[in-house]
Order: C-alpha cells, then structure tokens, then sequence
C-alpha cells in the first residue's frame, strides 16, 4: 500500500513538473518569438501602482504587448506605467493600424519610444518582428502624432521604403507643414532623415 502511494505520488510529481516546464517553455518561445533582439536585457520597469523591479527584460510586440521578466514573469501592458532597457525608456502608449506586407493589424498599447515630444508634432518609435515561417524580420517605425491626438499615423521604417501610394496617403494628413508634406509625397523624407524633417516642421513661423 504504501509503496502504491508513493507511486502515485511520483507519477503525479513527475506530471505537475512536465506541465510547469511546458507552460514555462510556451512562454519563453512566445517571448523569444516576437522579443527584439537588440532591445533586450538588463533593465528596470514600473508598474502603474507605483512599484517597481529589475531583471531581464524582453517585451511582445504586435497587436498584443507584454513584458517578460527574467522570461518567466509576464507582465500586461496595462499594467505597465514605463521600462527601460540600455538606455531605451518604453511606454504603452501606442494606438496605430500597422500594415507589412499581407499583414495588417491594430496596435493598442505597444510599446513605444519617444523621440521628439517638442513640439505640436509628436514623434516616437516602434520597434517590432515580422516573423514568416523559419524567419523573423526586426525593424523600427517612425510613428507621428498631432499633440492633441491619441492615435499615431505609421512613418516610413528602416526596412524597406514605402511605395508611392502609401506615401502620398501620408502625406495627405500634413497639409499644414508643406516642406514636410512635398518630401514625404516625393520619397525624400526616409527613415535616416524623418526627424530632421519633423524637427524643421515644429519650428514657429517667423
């Protein structure tokens, strides 16, 4: 009998720790997956309820955003107030329709990184994964935003450069900065020079 019970017992331990191995290696592929490889480590977050901790940190990106802790913690960006990682600081405050290639979807709360905060344009960065079958594609989106607005319009991204269709959408929405407008509609304004155009855009008319 006693022997029997220690059987079970086993059996049951050797189950239970099966379980918790999976649950924990479905989350680190998950993270691994959609983690940006050159935004991920050491760093510090800060919950909305004013707590804050360290470890190593990777985050999701996509149409869902999460943030992994020691990639077994994962952490909601709703509860989320900010994280840093070598210097990059990350906020959920990205509203967006994201489009590459056959792919579409709606970003609420990714994480994003200010770059330019200034002036009436806003300009913040997003960093993000495509993955398609064996590969993954790692790139960064300049997004902008009018000050008084809450959803972001996606900029050109250090891919590849937008066709001339999706640029002149883009350039429909900047009527009130002509110079930003023309480079955006004629391909000038790349990723390497977007912020020089934005910088120049937020000036005061003299």
């Amino acid at each position: 009998m006693i022997l029997t019970n220690c059987r079970k017992l086993f059996t049951g331990l050797v189950l239970a720790t099966c379980l918790l191995l999976a649950e924990q290696g479905a989350a680190q592929r998950l993270a691994s997956r959609y983690a940006i490889t050159y935004l991920m480590g050491q760093g510090i977050y800060t919950l909305v309820n004013g707590t804050s901790g360290q470890g190593n940190l990777q985050f999701e990106t996509r149409s869902k955003s999460n943030l992994y802790v020691d990639r077994k913690e994962k952490i909601p960006a709703a509860a989320i107030k900010s994280f840093t990682i070598d210097g990059h600081t990350l906020v959920p405050q990205g509203f967006f329709n994201f489009e590459f290639g056959e792919h579409e979807y709606y970003a609420e709360h990714a994480f994003i990184e200010y770059a330019d905060t200034t002036g009436q344009l806003q300009l913040a960065l997003y960093h993000t994964t495509e993955p398609t079958g064996d590969m993954t594609t790692y790139f960064t989106t300049y997004l902008w935003r009018r000050r008084s607005e809450k959803s972001f319009i996606v900029g050109p991204n250090n891919h590849k450069k937008g066709g001339k269709a999706y640029r002149q959408r883009l350039a429909n929405g900047l009527g009130q900065w002509p110079e930003l407008q023309q480079a955006v509609a004629d391909g000038l304004a790349t990723f390497d020079n977007f912020p020089e155009y934005m910088h120049r855009a937020n000036q005061p008319i003299r």
